[in-house]
């Protein structure tokens, strides 16, 4: 004959209730820690450190910060996460993005403008957002204008009514660091969140120093080629173009950043392709 078994419940008085929401909602430190990459180097362990603490006193997911030549940049991902947190209780409603100015080529700036509207449809927010081969360091992007240039525009829109919340979350959750905590925290935040990682335009320290080791006529040297990756139509165009790109670097065509900068054109161009 099974066992019977009797059911428990457990009641919670409303104090206790109340501090287990309470702590529900504190972001992590430790958990946070879980995110640590393992065999990372020093530098690593430290911008994961940096990455963490920013995670923690900001409230946003660790996806949401990317560093750049060691400084730290709310991105795209963390905007719209704070957006989306905050867009009920603030009865915003929808962002609108539209081109201004398109780039054709690689010698034009692209311009757009992103609008904010409330729960009403009444404007309360909008930002400006240009790319162009001078304010692009990253060279992946560079055969993508308008999209950078749109996308810096919802980015500028959208800090226009986060970076109050940013802010006012890191003051709430850096109460609740210790000391060593909040030494990290403090160096880390100096500027975070005054510009976004998309209106940097590098997505890694090495895309930075390699662009920025070319000078105005060794752009200008490998402008054509560029110019051939934007108006490459297909795989099949593009592929001959790279096939030219690898000779040009073979026979020293090309110094080393300059095959950095056409590699990288040419594997944004290629990813574009593949997803049309």
């Amino acid at each position: 004959m099974p066992k019977k078994i009797k059911e428990v419940t457990v009641q919670e008085s409303a104090k206790e209730k109340k501090v287990l929401v309470k702590l529900a909602k504190k972001p992590s430190w430790s958990d946070a820690g879980i995110l640590m990459k393992k065999g990372a180097t020093e530098k690593e362990q430290q911008n994961q450190q940096m990455i963490i603490a920013l995670s923690v006193a900001f409230d946003i997911p660790p996806q949401g910060i990317t560093i750049l030549a060691d400084n730290p940049y709310i991105n795209k991902q963390g905007l719209e996460f704070v957006f989306d947190k905050h867009r009920e209780n603030k009865k915003w409603g929808y962002f609108i993005s539209k081109p201004v100015e398109l780039a054709k080529q690689a010698s034009d700036t692209a311009v757009f403008v992103t609008k904010l509207f409330d729960a009403n449809g009444v404007m309360i927010a909008n930002g400006y957002g240009s790319a162009n081969a001078a304010n692009i360091k990253m060279s992946t992007i560079k055969v993508f204008l308008n999209e950078m240039a749109e996308t810096r525009s919802q980015n500028r829109c959208l800090r226009k009514v986060l970076s109050p919340i940013l802010y006012r979350t890191f003051i709430e959750n850096i109460r609740s660091l210790n000391n060593e905590q909040r030494l990290v925290v403090a160096e880390a935040a100096k500027n975070f969140g005054a510009v976004t990682a998309e209106e940097i335009g590098a997505s890694s320290d090495e895309e930075v120093k390699a662009e920025s080791l070319l000078t105005e006529g060794e752009m200008k040297d490998i402008a054509d080629f560029l110019q051939e990756i934007i108006n490459a139509k297909d795989q099949a165009e593009l592929t001959k173009i790279g096939e030219r790109i690898k000779v040009g670097v073979k026979i020293k065509k090309f110094n080393t950043h300059q095959a950095t900068v056409l590699r990288e054109a040419w594997s944004g161009k290629s990813q574009k392709l593949a997803f049309k």
